[in-house]
C-alpha cells in the first residue's frame, strides 16, 4: 500500500509540475521573440529559432532557457542565455554572424 501511494503522489507531483515547464518555456519563447524585435532584427533572415533547457545549478530546480538564432545569411547564432524568469542572462552572436551592438565570440 505504502509503495503505491508513493507512486501515486510522484505521478501527481509530476503532473503538476508540467504546467510549470511549460509555462517557463512559453515565458522563454516570448522573451526571445522580444529580443528579436528590440534587436531590429529582420524576421526574413531568420531560419530557425531553439530553446533549449539548461542547467544551471545557481537557479535550483526551476529550469531555465537558452534560445539558439539561426540566420539564412551567415553561419552561426544568436544565443540568447535566459535565467529560469525569462530575463537575459546573457546575448551574444557566434560565427559570422553579426548583429549590431551585440558582443560576438
Amino acid at each position: 500500500m505504502r509503495i503505491v501511494f508513493a507512486a501515486l503522489l510522484g505521478a501527481v507531483a509530476l503532473t503538476l509540475s508540467q504546467p510549470a515547464a511549460a509555462s517557463r518555456l512559453d515565458e522563454s519563447e516570448a522573451a526571445v521573440s522580444a529580443t528579436i524585435d528590440r534587436l531590429g532584427i529582420d524576421r526574413s533572415r531568420i531560419k530557425s529559432v531553439f530553446l533549449a533547457a539548461d542547467n544551471h545549478p545557481q537557479n535550483g530546480p526551476v529550469p531555465s532557457y537558452t534560445g539558439w538564432v539561426a540566420f539564412t545569411d551567415c553561419r552561426g547564432n544568436l544565443v540568447v542565455d535566459l535565467t529560469s524568469t525569462a530575463a537575459i542572462r546573457s546575448l551574444y552572436t557566434t560565427g559570422e554572424c553579426r548583429v549590431p551592438g551585440v558582443e560576438s565570440y
